[in-house]
């Protein structure tokens, strides 16, 4: 049974080739990559790190690709998991708004460990990244999965991650298409992972549909079939997931599309928290100086005025002002704030269990009112809109207006912003001449033929 969906993306990752691509864009696929892989390093010494690089090693094949930080080289899929469980760790990867919200940066160690196994160039590895990113951001664009069900952003990366990797590997458009469906198939993901009190496995979660989605493109090289209607048939992803039929958004580079790909619209982090919190975050800095505060215990109450989806997924659970873990306390606004007006910042050591179980912090969460508003809410989701009013002891406030954070798509970081988080999260772990080095390469990326030797330079 044919599948239009699937027969669409298929053709879609077939046609699509470097030569299609702006500078613009090139340009914007290497800073996400920069990015991204400061976010990998950021995150090389936590306990998730540390497990699935472990698994990652007691794994080898003749086909190969290596583990960020390290020398070792395992199968492309458990480079993908490790990889891309690093990348996210911190909550500091890159996101992309539409209906949905999704990290498309989360197919870039993907797509990187598939390009490196099969010996894609630079240029092979810019084009494939660039199509994840599109295909994953037309799906958000497209649908809100909790508008369908239990169902995690995880599940639009079974999509995106075995074009992206198949592309590099250079499958056939009838093995594309087979990849995709062996993918989606295997890949649903359940969003209880970010509910309550979140656990580790929420940096996992994405990167595991990667690793799916690579060992689907392997399996189709070697001729394995997956559903034909995989997402129109009767009991397909849109009877399953979406409840409806999706129409997908048109893709940039489609016959007959003018739009420009989705990839510029991504927006980079400048603070290692849910992307739902950023602006409040600024906020809530612009506060401090403006009244000059040094400590949290200045401040005697802080009204947050947002959007729905900030007052549901970072401020609407009871666990949200009582966070227990790191995961859950990046994906807490009442928390991110408290470190803000506290300490000046919001660093990734502020999320260590001695400081996010501190009184002082727990104490001035609960000075934090946030509610919905209706001018907040118009306004998503292309600004994330917040007002930050805070109050002191001494009775003086401020209030600021946040619409877009620094390294939204209409306010973008600068290279320099990027190469200089990059530098931060490598300091202890990479020698400023090896950071030099990676820079160096990573921003001449369509330069290289020997992705492994780019991988070599990060080695902590």
């Amino acid at each position: 049974m044919s599948d239009k969906t699937v027969e669409r993306l298929a053709s879609y990752a077939t046609s699509l080739q470097y030569e299609n691509l702006t500078s613009e864009v090139v340009h914007q696929a290497k800073r996400l990559v920069v990015d991204s892989l400061g976010c990998g390093l950021g995150g090389f010494a936590s306990e998730p790190g540390k497990a699935v690089r472990d698994l990652a090693g007691t794994f080898s094949g003749d086909v190969v690709a290596t583990v960020l930080g390290t020398g070792v080289q395992t199968t492309p899929d458990l480079a993908a998991f490790a990889n891309g469980t690093m990348v996210r760790y911190l909550d500091f990867n890159d996101t992309y708004a539409g209906k949905e919200v999704a990290h498309p940066s989360d197919n870039i160690p993907v797509v990187m460990a598939a390009a490196e196994a099969y010996g894609a160039t630079g240029r092979d590895l810019i084009a494939g990244i660039v199509l994840a990113y599109e295909v994953q951001s037309a799906w958000a664009d497209s649908f809100s999965l909790s508008d369908g069900g239990p169902w995690d952003q995880a599940v639009y990366a079974t999509i995106s991650t075995p074009l992206g990797a198949g592309k590099v590997m250079g499958l056939t458009q009838t093995q594309l298409a087979e990849a995709l469906r062996l993918s989606v198939v295997a890949g649903m993901a359940l969003v209880e992972v970010r509910r309550g009190t979140i656990p580790q496995w929420k940096a996992c979660a994405v990167a595991n549909a990667g690793r799916n989605g690579i060992f689907a493109a392997m399996l189709a090289e070697r001729g394995l079939t997956g559903p034909g209607a995989i997402f129109e048939g009767d009991w397909g992803f849109f009877a399953g997931v979406t409840r409806q039929r999706v129409v997908l958004e048109p893709l940039a580079g489609e016959v007959g599309t003018e739009r420009s790909f989705r990839i510029l619209a991504s927006r980079i982090k400048r603070f290692p928290a849910g992307f739902l919190s950023q602006t409040a975050i600024e906020g809530a800095l612009e506060a401090r100086q403006a009244l000059g505060i040094v400590s949290g215990r200045q401040v005697r109450a802080v009204h947050i005025r947002t959007f729905a989806n900030a007052v549901r997924y970072v401020a609407g659970d009871p666990t949200r002002w009582h966070p227990q873990t790191r995961e859950t306390a990046d994906h807490s606004l009442p928390y991110v704030v408290a470190c803000a007006l506290h300490f000046g910042s919001v660093e990734p050591a502020h999320f260590a269990e001695d400081v996010l179980l501190s009184p002082d912090l727990g104490e001035l969460m609960q000075k934090v009112k946030v509610e919905l508003d209706p001018e907040c809410q118009a306004a998503w989701p292309e600004a994330t809109l917040s007002i930050v009013t805070v109050e002191t002891d001494d009775g003086a406030h401020h209030t600021t207006r946040i619409p877009f954070h620094l390294g939204h798509y209409k306010r973008p970081m600068k290279d320099e912003d990027i190469e200089a988080k990059f530098r931060r999260l490598g300091t202890g772990l990479l020698t400023p001449r090896q950071q030099n080095s990676a820079l160096e390469a990573l921003w001449h990326l369509e330069e290289v033929d020997d992705l492994s030797q780019v991988m070599a330079l990060l080695v902590v």
